[in-house]
Protein backbone atom coordinates (compact mmCIF):
# COMPACT_ATOMS: atom_id res chain seq x y z
CA UNK A 1 0.00 0.00 0.00
CA UNK A 2 1.38 3.39 -0.97
CA UNK A 3 0.90 6.30 1.17
CA UNK A 4 -0.67 9.51 -0.27
CA UNK A 5 1.03 12.00 1.17
CA UNK A 6 -1.31 14.55 1.32
CA UNK A 7 -3.88 12.12 3.18
CA UNK A 8 -4.26 10.52 6.21
CA UNK A 9 -4.16 7.11 6.71
CA UNK A 10 -7.20 5.85 9.46
CA UNK A 11 -7.84 2.69 10.68
CA UNK A 12 -11.56 2.01 12.58
CA UNK A 13 -11.06 0.06 15.44
CA UNK A 14 -14.79 -0.94 15.94
CA UNK A 15 -17.57 -0.89 13.24
CA UNK A 16 -20.70 -0.49 15.78
CA UNK A 17 -22.79 2.66 15.35
CA UNK A 18 -19.91 5.08 16.22
CA UNK A 19 -17.02 3.46 13.59
CA UNK A 20 -19.49 3.55 11.09
CA UNK A 21 -20.89 7.42 10.88
CA UNK A 22 -16.80 7.88 11.76
CA UNK A 23 -16.40 6.26 8.27
CA UNK A 24 -19.32 7.97 6.75
CA UNK A 25 -17.57 11.58 8.11
CA UNK A 26 -14.44 10.36 6.53
CA UNK A 27 -14.96 8.41 3.15
CA UNK A 28 -15.12 11.42 1.37
CA UNK A 29 -13.30 14.13 2.61
CA UNK A 30 -9.96 15.02 0.88
CA UNK A 31 -7.99 14.78 4.24
CA UNK A 32 -8.64 11.11 4.87
CA UNK A 33 -8.11 8.01 3.14
CA UNK A 34 -9.45 5.05 5.09
CA UNK A 35 -7.46 1.81 4.98
CA UNK A 36 -8.60 -0.74 7.49
CA UNK A 37 -11.57 -1.55 9.49
CA UNK A 38 -11.63 -4.24 12.68
CA UNK A 39 -14.42 -5.88 13.03
CA UNK A 40 -15.62 -9.53 13.80
CA UNK A 41 -18.47 -9.25 11.65
CA UNK A 42 -19.11 -10.61 8.28
CA UNK A 43 -18.42 -7.95 5.21
CA UNK A 44 -21.42 -8.32 4.10
CA UNK A 45 -22.80 -7.66 7.55
CA UNK A 46 -20.80 -4.40 7.79
CA UNK A 47 -21.64 -3.33 4.13
CA UNK A 48 -25.33 -4.02 4.60
CA UNK A 49 -24.99 -2.10 8.36
CA UNK A 50 -23.05 1.39 6.27
CA UNK A 51 -25.09 1.54 3.63
CA UNK A 52 -28.44 1.34 4.67
CA UNK A 53 -28.15 3.30 8.30
CA UNK A 54 -31.41 3.25 10.50
CA UNK A 55 -30.87 6.51 11.57
CA UNK A 56 -29.18 8.53 8.41
CA UNK A 57 -30.71 6.23 5.67
CA UNK A 58 -28.99 5.14 2.61
CA UNK A 59 -25.50 6.04 1.21
CA UNK A 60 -26.09 8.45 -1.78
CA UNK A 61 -22.25 7.35 -2.84
CA UNK A 62 -21.99 3.90 -4.14
CA UNK A 63 -19.42 1.48 -1.55
CA UNK A 64 -18.60 -1.86 -3.03
CA UNK A 65 -17.79 -5.32 -1.77
CA UNK A 66 -15.07 -7.68 -2.82
CA UNK A 67 -14.20 -10.15 -0.54
CA UNK A 68 -13.52 -9.11 2.71
CA UNK A 69 -12.82 -5.45 1.43
CA UNK A 70 -14.95 -2.11 1.30
CA UNK A 71 -14.10 -0.77 -2.56
CA UNK A 72 -14.71 3.05 -2.53
CA UNK A 73 -13.68 4.83 -5.67
CA UNK A 74 -10.30 3.43 -6.41
CA UNK A 75 -9.69 2.66 -3.08
CA UNK A 76 -9.62 -0.40 -0.80
CA UNK A 77 -10.55 -0.80 2.26
CA UNK A 78 -9.73 -3.73 3.72
CA UNK A 79 -11.82 -5.50 6.88
CA UNK A 80 -9.65 -7.16 9.34
CA UNK A 81 -10.92 -8.63 13.17
CA UNK A 82 -8.97 -7.83 15.60
CA UNK A 83 -10.32 -8.42 19.01
CA UNK A 84 -7.93 -6.28 20.91
CA UNK A 85 -5.20 -3.45 20.39
CA UNK A 86 -1.90 -4.82 19.23
CA UNK A 87 -3.31 -7.42 17.20
CA UNK A 88 -2.91 -5.89 13.79
CA UNK A 89 0.15 -5.04 12.80
CA UNK A 90 -0.66 -1.00 11.98
CA UNK A 91 2.38 -0.80 10.53
CA UNK A 92 1.92 -2.73 7.64
CA UNK A 93 -0.78 -0.68 6.54
CA UNK A 94 0.97 2.80 7.15
CA UNK A 95 -1.57 3.57 9.72
CA UNK A 96 -1.34 7.44 10.79
CA UNK A 97 -4.32 7.39 13.26
CA UNK A 98 -6.02 4.41 14.76
CA UNK A 99 -9.49 5.51 15.87
CA UNK A 100 -10.47 3.27 18.87
CA UNK A 101 -14.32 3.02 18.42
CA UNK A 102 -15.44 -0.15 20.24
CA UNK A 103 -16.15 1.80 23.63
CA UNK A 104 -14.23 -0.84 25.70
CA UNK A 105 -10.53 0.17 26.01
CA UNK A 106 -10.60 2.99 28.48
CA UNK A 107 -7.24 2.29 29.79
CA UNK A 108 -3.81 4.01 28.47
CA UNK A 109 -2.27 0.92 28.79
CA UNK A 110 -4.49 -1.12 26.51
CA UNK A 111 -4.88 2.21 23.93
CA UNK A 112 -1.00 2.20 23.87
CA UNK A 113 -0.95 -1.16 22.32
CA UNK A 114 -2.06 0.29 18.99
CA UNK A 115 0.95 3.07 18.87
CA UNK A 116 3.47 -0.50 19.56
CA UNK A 117 1.68 -2.08 16.17
CA UNK A 118 2.46 0.65 14.37
CA UNK A 119 -0.31 3.58 14.51
CA UNK A 120 1.36 7.08 15.10
CA UNK A 121 -1.93 8.41 17.21
CA UNK A 122 -4.93 7.27 18.88
CA UNK A 123 -8.14 8.69 19.27
CA UNK A 124 -10.78 7.01 21.41
CA UNK A 125 -14.39 7.64 20.88
CA UNK A 126 -15.36 7.46 25.05
CA UNK A 127 -13.81 9.30 27.76
CA UNK A 128 -10.62 6.80 29.27
CA UNK A 129 -10.37 5.18 32.71
CA UNK A 130 -7.27 6.86 32.94
CA UNK A 131 -4.53 9.86 31.91
CA UNK A 132 -4.03 9.99 28.29
CA UNK A 133 -1.69 12.64 26.05
CA UNK A 134 -4.91 14.99 25.99
CA UNK A 135 -8.67 15.37 26.23
CA UNK A 136 -10.38 17.55 23.31
CA UNK A 137 -13.63 19.08 23.00
CA UNK A 138 -14.34 20.14 19.48
CA UNK A 139 -14.50 24.32 19.59
CA UNK A 140 -13.11 24.50 23.25
CA UNK A 141 -9.67 23.30 22.98
CA UNK A 142 -8.45 21.43 20.21
CA UNK A 143 -6.00 23.77 19.15
CA UNK A 144 -4.04 22.69 22.66
CA UNK A 145 -3.33 18.76 20.59
CA UNK A 146 0.98 19.05 20.63
CA UNK A 147 2.65 17.17 18.02
CA UNK A 148 4.29 15.01 21.28
CA UNK A 149 0.65 13.39 22.01
CA UNK A 150 -0.41 9.39 20.75
CA UNK A 151 -3.73 8.99 22.61
CA UNK A 152 -6.27 11.48 22.16
CA UNK A 153 -9.71 11.29 23.19
CA UNK A 154 -12.45 13.34 21.29
CA UNK A 155 -14.82 13.07 24.25
CA UNK A 156 -15.55 13.51 27.62
CA UNK A 157 -18.12 13.55 30.50
CA UNK A 158 -18.70 17.08 29.55
CA UNK A 159 -19.41 16.56 25.81
CA UNK A 160 -21.90 13.60 26.60
CA UNK A 161 -23.97 15.68 29.01
CA UNK A 162 -24.45 18.34 26.06
CA UNK A 163 -25.06 15.41 22.98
Amino acid sequence: MTKNLNKINIAIFGFGRIGRNIFRLAYNDPRFNIVAISEFGHAEALHYLLVRDSVHGKLKDSIGLEGNSFIVGDQKVVILPGEKPGEIPWTTLDVDFVIDATGAFLKKEELDKHIKAGARRVIVSRTPLDRIDRMVIHGINEDSIKDSDQIISATSSTTQAFG
